[in-house]
């Protein structure tokens, strides 16, 4: 899945989408756990989009919402990624 974090510049402020990393891994876990019971063994590819908007005044409330969500994004698989590709050549 790719995160992604949003900002867009308003005439009152700026409006901040995170992504809603608790909520992708729940429906992620649901969905692991249907296809393990399911006898077809396929499910929808599209989950839903993972985002939560806040509305923001100044910079510093952006840099708030931002900076968490950077820290909560998941390293693991981009860890992997790059492992994997290193190892191609």
């Amino acid at each position: 899945m790719k995160f992604r974090i949003e900002i867009e510049v308003l005439e009152n402020g700026y409006e901040v989408e995170i992504p809603d990393i608790e909520a992708y891994n729940k429906a992620d876990a649901a969905a692991k756990k249907d296809k393990k019971s399911s006898s077809m063994g396929c499910c929808s590819p599209y989950m839903g989009d993972f985002m939560k908007a806040y509305a923001a005044k100044t910079v510093e409330e952006v840099l708030a919402l931002v900076k968490p969500a950077l820290k909560n994004l998941p390293q693991t698989t981009f860890d992997e990624a790059f492992a994997e590709a290193a190892k191609m050549k």
